[in-house]
């Protein structure tokens, strides 16, 4: 039989607390109810705890960013609440690792349906906000390996989220190298016989990168073992993948062929990528082309310009006028800085994180991070 859950509310409010603990009491599927006014005291109940746990945590006082990373350490299931619900607000609680945001005064049915939620067996703390996010270009060359590599690693640092980088290149890939990783799983075998594990054995067929919370999961070791991938595999192993990380970055062929097709249908984003010359842009328009004829929703692709100079001849606003869409983020061109990363098997904000692209793929993970935040907001407030 499935355990209860025990639920620990953080709030300086007495009559807070005790509306809360009212509501809970009443909740049959809730083990038990703890209330704290001092959170220091109730942080230290919480790393005492080794069953399942509930935080609610009020944050109408401002509590420090440094309190709340310490609660996000030892649980998963956090509530966040606050007299202030503001978008601003539930975008910071949210950034900050809250999975619900509930503005007080609480009703009492909404706090059911998030407890009722958290306590079901099938819930994973990652599924509901899981995001698959393909890195594409039909042309090679253009340095999409590069991004999402650095969009990876920048999304693990920035947002201390589970994030997992999948080589889906299923035959030229080169995370795994980019990265100097010697898997022990490929994803030929991980799709065969990790999918369909429990969510602690799946994250162990990753590669972790370093103590971060980056997992790389590599390209097939054999060519004929990818020729033998299925587009079905594909949409089990993304399904996996959404119950135990929160970002999923997808390095893939430029081919266009049934597993890519696959890969970009699955995609909640997908980030096309080219750089500025004239070649690179007639094939951005055909592929653009293929995007409209299989009807993805117009916020699904991102353009992104790399290698970009500003001292370039053809300018932003001239790509922006041939493709008809909006560029939605440009990387610097700093060769000598990504060659001196691939070369080492680092990152690039570890070979020099303040140069010029070390701050780029830093702040285009925070925008990544940002507007998927918004996005649950508005829906949040709809």
């Amino acid at each position: 039989m499935q355990n209860k859950p025990m639920v620990v509310v953080l709030d300086s409010n007495p009559n807070s607390r005790e509306i809360l603990a009212s509501y809970i009491n009443e909740m049959d599927f809730i083990q038990e109810v703890k209330l704290y006014s001092d959170y220091n005291q109730g942080l230290e109940e919480i790393k005492s705890l080794k069953d399942d746990v509930i935080v609610i945590l009020d944050i109408s006082q401002g509590n420090s960013d440094e309190f709340i990373e310490k609660v996000r350490l030892h649980v998963s299931k956090l509530i966040i609440t606050s007299t202030d619900y503001s978008t601003n607000m539930i975008v910071k609680a949210l950034r900050m690792g809250a999975k619900e945001f509930l503005p007080k005064p609480v009703l009492k049915n909404d706090l059911f349906r998030v407890l009722k939620m958290f306590a079901d067996e099938n819930y994973s703390s990652e599924d509901s906000n899981s995001k698959v996010i393909s890195v594409y270009s039909n042309k090679g060359g253009i340095g999409k390996t590069v991004i999402a590599v650095n969009l990876a690693k920048e999304l693990a640092q920035v947002t201390k989220s589970k994030v997992a980088l999948v080589d889906l290149n299923l035959q030229l890939g080169d995370v795994a190298t980019f990265l100097n990783l010697n898997p022990i799983f490929d994803v030929s075998y991980v799709m065969k016989n990790f999918v369909g594990k429990n969510e602690d054995e799946f994250l162990k067929s990753f590669e972790q990168y370093k103590d971060s919370s980056l997992y790389v999961l590599s390209d097939p070791t054999y060519i004929e073992q990818a020729e033998r991938i299925s587009p079905q595999e594909i949409v089990s192993l993304f399904k996996a993948m959404k119950k135990v990380f929160t970002y999923i970055i997808v390095d893939m062929s430029s081919a266009i062929d049934e597993n890519s097709l696959k890969i970009l249908d699955c995609s909640d984003l997908i980030f096309f990528t080219t750089i500025v010359n004239i070649p690179a842009i007639r094939n951005a328009q055909r592929c653009l082309n293929l995007f409209k004829s299989r009807h993805y929703p117009n916020d699904k692709v991102k353009i992104i310009v790399n290698r970009y100079m500003d001292n370039d001849e053809i300018k932003i606003e001239d790509i922006e006028n041939t493709l008809g869409e909006k560029i939605y983020w440009k990387i610097p061109n700093n060769y000598f800085t990504i060659m001196d990363a691939i070369n080492k098997g680092v990152s690039i904000s570890e070979v020099n994180s303040s140069s010029n692209i070390g701050n780029n793929f830093r702040e285009f993970a925070m925008k990544v991070s940002d507007d998927i935040i918004e996005q649950a907001v508005i829906q949040y407030r709809m």
